[in-house]
């Protein structure tokens, strides 16, 4: 006996509290890989299924453009269903944007439910606004008969801690309130790390059975460079020591502290050639933050700047910058399960990173070094051990061991072995 979809058509429907859409085109991006990954996989199978994929962007009115969707994913049905929030403050409007958006959202998820029927699996992915959705959802379900849908449910937020502004602890009544009555009807917790189960677990009460749902890599875009320069040639030789950041750059990626620490680097080996590559930055407050910061520590003086920024690139660009630099460097206060982490990796890229959260779980001595959070001093002896000793890491060794765990059909058929242990087994 085995479990399968095949001839017993399943419908799945995941709610994406994060999506890429024209507002926001990085937004959740790792969850359109997550999707990518899943229907591949079922049409290796062959499968008969239906799978929908709802994300309800907000958009402030009068402020922004409405929103559209701009991912596409072959046998994945995508409704996107902008939704409107009202741009002013107060009690008041938070409360007609909170009952506006649930409306429009079961609106949605209703009319679709007539056209599809009761789903077999529900699956939430960073339940931000859509754990809101879930009791007048599964309210709906119970009158239509099917009540005890399994749900599953994947956090990429790193909330659920006190270290970040928005931790969980810090929010409204009425955030986590929602957050708990979701909890409540979890079936299958299907963490992206075992640190974010252990605080989830903490925060909303109460153990549930749980899944190890890996980030996804493409690994034919963030593989390894084919050498073009030979490691011992002088060409080589000449270049400098490649530091390299990739984020968003806000402040819990502690930007500030990191490049602290290379400037102390510098100050202390001022004939080592290095260069610190940053690379991210779509909010220009963030970036022009850290170029006055850099440009305070001496490090952009204008006829050899020792640090440089790349500003936003696209997959390919990052790609690029992972196979071409020696280390990788993220100094965040908070994180969850870096998806860079496990795309440096994948392209054999050591990582020197803050231990916090899940990150352990991804980093050992084979493949970079851990810091503790905010501590710049051992940041930058890290960094020195980085520059006199990386030789030590097998860049080919670290990309065949992150490829093995991240790749796409690797992360997708542990998500389908546990859809299938709770839906109805077939006979081969």
């Amino acid at each position: 006996m085995y479990f399968c979809f095949v001839g017993d058509s399943k419908t799945i429907w995941w709610l994406a509290g994060w999506f890429p859409s024209s507002l926001d085109t990085q937004a959740g991006n790792f969850i359109g890989r997550h999707a990518e990954a899943f229907a591949e996989n079922q049409r290796a199978a062959p499968a008969d299924f239906q799978f929908t994929v709802f994300h309800f962007p907000v958009y402030r009115w009068g402020k922004d453009i409405k929103p559209k969707n701009i991912v596409t994913i072959p046998h994945v049905e995508i409704r996107c269903r902008p939704i409107a929030q009202l741009p002013w403050r107060g009690w008041l409007i938070r409360g007609i944007n909170y009952f506006y958006y649930r409306w429009v959202a079961m609106r949605e998820l209703k009319a679709t439910l007539l056209l599809q029927g009761v789903p077999d699996v529900v699956h939430v992915h960073s339940a931000d606004k859509i754990a809101r959705l879930i009791p007048p959802l599964y309210e709906v379900f119970r009158k239509e008969g099917k009540g005890a849908v399994p749900l599953w449910y994947t956090e990429h937020w790193a909330i659920f801690n006190e270290v970040v502004s928005d931790g969980f602890g810090k929010r409204g009544s009425i955030f986590r309130r929602d957050y708990f009555r979701l909890w409540e009807k979890v079936t299958v917790s299907a963490p992206v790390s075992l640190a974010s189960q252990q605080s989830m677990q903490s925060y909303l009460g109460g153990a549930k059975p749980f899944v190890l749902f890996r980030n996804v890599v493409d690994t034919n875009v963030f593989r390894p460079k084919v050498a073009d320069v030979p490691e011992d040639s002088a060409e080589k030789a000449n270049l400098p020591f490649a530091f390299l950041h990739v984020s968003s750059l806000e402040p819990r990626k502690n930007v500030m502290g990191m490049l602290r620490a290379f400037a102390t680097l510098k100050q202390q080996h001022p004939d080592w050639r290095m260069q610190f590559r940053i690379v991210g930055g779509n909010n220009e407050l963030y970036l022009s933050q850290a170029r006055t910061a850099a440009l305070g520590l001496g490090l952009l003086h204008i006829f050899q700047p020792s640090v440089a920024f790349f500003g936003p690139r696209d997959a390919n660009d990052v790609a690029f910058q992972m196979q071409c630099a020696d280390v990788f460097v993220l100094f965040s206060d908070m994180e969850n399960a870096p998806c860079v982490i496990s795309e440096a990796h994948c392209c054999g890229l050591p990582v020197i990173s803050s231990s916090v959260a899940g990150v352990p779980e991804m980093i050992h001595e084979s493949n970079g070094l851990l810091v503790p959070a905010t501590n710049e001093i051992a940041l930058t002896l890290a960094m020195e051990q980085a520059y006199l000793n990386h030789q030590q890491w097998s860049r080919e060794k670290i990309a065949q061991e992150a490829a093995a765990k991240y790749n796409p059909s690797a992360v997708a058929a542990v998500l389908n072995r546990s859809y299938q242990n709770l839906i109805e087994p077939c006979v081969e």
